[in-house]
C-alpha cells in the first residue's frame, strides 16, 4: 500500500484515503489529473459500477465512468471499498 501511495504521489493523481487503523487502509480513491479536466468540459452524464470482491483482498472497486457529448465514455475515478456499505460509497461520491 505504501508503493501505491508513492506511485500515486509520483505521477500527481488526486487520491484520498481512510484509515481503519494506524496502519490499515479502509478505502482509497484515485483519479488522473487529466480526467478531472475532461470531467469539467464533460459533465452531463456520469455512470457508477461496482465489481463485488472479484479481486485477490476482496475489496469492491467502485468505477466511475464519464459520458462525453459524442458518446465516447472514459474512466472518471477508481475506488476501493472496504464495503458496499452506504457510508463508503457516500464518502467515494463526495471525493468524486
Amino acid at each position: 500500500m505504501k508503493h501505491l501511495m508513492k506511485l500515486l504521489e509520483r505521477d500527481q493523481y488526486i487520491h484520498w484515503h481512510r484509515l481503519k487503523d494506524e496502519d490499515v487502509v479502509r478505502d482509497i480513491f484515485w483519479c488522473h489529473p487529466d480526467a478531472v479536466k475532461l470531467c469539467n468540459a464533460c459533465n452531463l452524464v456520469f455512470l457508477i459500477d461496482s465489481t463485488y470482491k472479484t479481486n485477490r483482498y476482496r475489496l469492491s472497486l467502485l468505477d466511475f465512468v464519464c459520458v462525453t457529448p459524442t458518446r465516447m465514455t472514459f474512466s472518471a475515478g477508481f475506488a476501493y471499498l472496504e464495503g458496499e456499505h452506504v457510508n463508503n460509497v457516500v464518502w467515494a461520491i463526495k471525493r468524486f
